[in-house]
């Protein structure tokens, strides 16, 4: 009995400790910043200043920045790490073809800015002569088949796509291109802004061929030709929203159909230097404007689409050349369009044409030093958590048949999540990188990158591939594979921190991985069924009920104002906003699930935990974006401003109104009759 009674003390202690030590390490984890709070704003008013004005008073948008917060911020600091990378890599004298001669030299070469400087437009003078050499329209379109080459696909594009019928294979993809303005509203639209900036962009155009060595006369005269040109493209194309639907840019087509839609394109030649047999697999995104491309091919003179060529080529790698083309380009695209008012340093926009076409080399380097295995597995079992709250709430959901639900399980059944970085990494040994050569560096990079695409079209999908470099900020799902993706780049503070509690994890990556689920079931994804088809798998009264839900959200948005004049397009922004209210409610699912069994988490620096997870969002989207940026977003992004992704999901919620006691009047809480729910 005494031996009994003295092993249960040990027992007993042991026991205390253990508790004692798990209350330390939970206790000695962090929650939301405090600093970052403005307690001036009223969280049942205006959650996105409360949870993040005084951070963005502040810190200011950097001069080189379009937009700032802790998040991009963090992103920007990444690259800090990249530098040390890369530096100790061109100080190496590594082995030729090796991962560490090739980004060392490559960012050797970028950052050698006297020696390019030197060269002017020299770089670009072989591609000049080229043009100039085509003495028909046939030998011209040979001249389009080598730029794209080097990614200059224009006037249309061509690349890999996984065949939305049969998503285990790559067919040949034929895309619209060739327009320099943001997109095809700008060449069309009446409105003061599109118009200012038709009359900035002739200008730019006329100052970049100006310093080709141009005169003022002839650069005037080329801007004109190209505004002529790109405006008929743009009326040809698709806007923006029509884009985001799958069966607007479906069109299987067979070579011989090619032919007749565009007769003046000599396809077999085109083909034949794609190394493409002709008899694969393809789709034509937009019949009409390839229909347009050929009427500009039989019509437009041979001069004017040299003009073309050249200012097309001369766009796409201005970043590349000398100091002034540099300068002119973003004077333009930096200054004008997004409110730049100074280029970030040579050295990080070296680290960024490195990533670009060297990426998973200098991933690779990126998550051996900064990415530890337990990041990724707490990464994992978040994932698995999220999952299962998304499966629970499909299951819940009274609108939905057994038959819907059923298929959506199998969907949710086949999701593949991928953490970090690829399984397998590319080969980059056959690039040419030299450290005296850097435009031709940066040719021998694109046309790798061209090269990894092409030679995927005919062959079965490769599902190890990524679509994002590991050092990228960002995530995303692909409806084609039924896949979400997460890069070592974004599983940092302030989105995923290994310090914080789980309701700040939870609140912030947490909501970011079931914003990349919810995309699985979005006005887009849910077009795609478990196998990534892009077929429906509703019942007509399940369909007829989700669209009717998602067109609660398109009209919510439609009502985020930036100015007095001008608005979200709700059917734009319907993807992104479906994936951040789902995504905040199934994280905030999962994390309630993930606290069955244990003891309530104490409250932190006065917030329950409930709190502490909204304010996750409210500090993780804390962005501050300039004016001219707001307008481009507006215009072209599918994602709202930061602000309206945090108000707009979170004023749908009831679990927000709960967890703040907001009033039912209070502008954080929708009306019951105008409260969008559809996950």
């Amino acid at each position: 009995m005494r031996r009994l009674r003295s092993s249960f003390l040990v027992l007993l202690f042991s026991s205390c400790l253990i508790s004692q030590l798990l209350f330390s390490q939970a206790s000695s984890l962090r929650g939301i910043d405090l600093s970052d709070l403005d307690r001036k704003a009223e969280p049942c008013s205006d959650f996105f200043q409360f949870a993040n004005g005084t951070w963005r008073s502040n810190n200011p948008i950097p001069a080189s920045m379009t937009r700032w917060s802790k998040r991009w911020q963090a992103g920007e600091s990444s690259k800090d790490k990249l530098k040390e990378i890369l530096e100790v890599a061109a100080l190496e004298k590594a082995a030729k073809g090796s991962t560490e001669q090739i980004i060392g030299d490559y960012y050797g070469a970028c950052m050698d800015e006297a020696r390019v400087n030197a060269r002017g437009m020299d770089p670009i003078k072989p591609w000049f002569a080229r043009i100039d050499a085509a003495h028909d329209i046939t030998s011209l379109q040979q001249v389009m088949a080598e730029m794209h080459e080097i990614l200059v696909q224009v006037p249309f594009g061509f690349g890999g796509q996984q065949d939305p019928h049969k998503p285990s294979w790559v067919l040949a993809d034929l895309g619209a291109s060739g327009l320099g303005l943001p997109d095809r509203d700008y060449y069309l639209k009446p409105e003061a802004r599109f118009k200012e900036a038709r009359e900035k962009y002739v200008e730019h155009v006329t100052a970049m061929f100006k310093l080709a060595g141009w005169d003022q006369k002839s650069a005037a005269a080329a801007s004109q030709t190209i505004m002529a040109m790109e405006t008929k493209l743009a009326e040809a194309s698709l806007d923006n929203v029509a884009l985001r639907d799958p069966a607007a840019t479906d069109h299987n087509t067979t070579f011989a159909q090619l032919q007749a839609m565009a007769p003046h394109v000599d396809w077999a030649s085109y083909f034949k230097h794609k190394q493409i047999p002709t008899g694969i697999d393809m789709n034509v995104d937009q019949p009409k404007f390839m229909q347009e491309v050929d009427r500009q091919m039989q019509q437009t003179p041979l001069p004017d689409w040299k003009v073309y060529l050249k200012w097309q080529l001369l766009d796409s790698v201005a970043n590349s050349l000398s100091a002034p083309f540099v300068e002119e380009n973003f004077a333009f695209n930096g200054k004008y369009l997004a409110g730049t008012t100074e280029m970030k340093p040579r050295w990080k926009r070296c680290v960024e044409s490195t990533d670009q076409y060297l990426g998973e080399g200098l991933g690779q380097k990126y998550v051996e030093k900064y990415f530890p295995p337990e990041a990724k597995a707490r990464m994992q079992e978040m994932v698995r958590n999220l999952l299962a709250a998304m499966r629970d709430d499909i299951l819940s959901r009274p609108w939905m048949s057994d038959d819907t639900k059923e298929k959506a399980m199998a969907k949710i059944a086949t999701f593949n999540p991928k953490i970090g970085y690829p399984d397998k990494w590319k080969d980059y040994s056959h690039v040419a990188v030299r450290r005296d050569a850097f435009f031709e560096d940066m040719i021998a990079g694109r046309k790798f990158v061209e090269e990894d695409d092409r030679t995927t079209i005919g062959k079965t999908v490769d599902r190890s591939r990524w679509g994002m470099t590991p050092p990228t900020s960002d995530a995303y799902y692909n409806p084609l594979l039924n896949e979400i993706v997460f890069p070592a780049g974004i599983l940092q503070p302030p989105a995923f921190d290994m310090k914080a509690v789980d309701a700040v994890n939870y609140g912030a990556i947490g909501v970011v991985i079931g914003h990349e689920i919810s995309h699985g079931f979005d006005d887009e994804g849910a077009q795609y069924d478990y196998l990534g088809r892009l077929r429906n798998w509703w019942t007509e009264s399940d369909l007829k009920d989700f669209q009717g839900r998602a067109a609660c959200v398109a009209d919510q948005f439609d009502h985020y104002y930036i100015e007095k004049d001008i608005h979200h397009n709700g059917k734009l922004v319907l993807g992104e906003s479906i994936g951040d209210l789902g995504g905040a409610k199934i994280a905030y699912l999962a994390y309630q699930k993930s606290l069955e069994g244990k003891p309530r988490p104490a409250d932190l620096d006065g917030f329950t935990p409930e709190q502490q997870f909204f304010i996750a969002w409210g500090q993780f989207r804390g962005d501050e974006i300039r004016p001219e940026a707001q307008r481009l977003m507006v215009q072209s992004d599918p994602h709202p401003i930061a602000k309206y992704r945090v108000i707009g999901p979170l004023s749908n919620l009831p679990e927000f109104q709960k967890a703040w006691s907001c009033k039912a009047d209070a502008p954080m809480v929708r009306p019951e009759g105008k409260r969008c729910d559809v996950w």
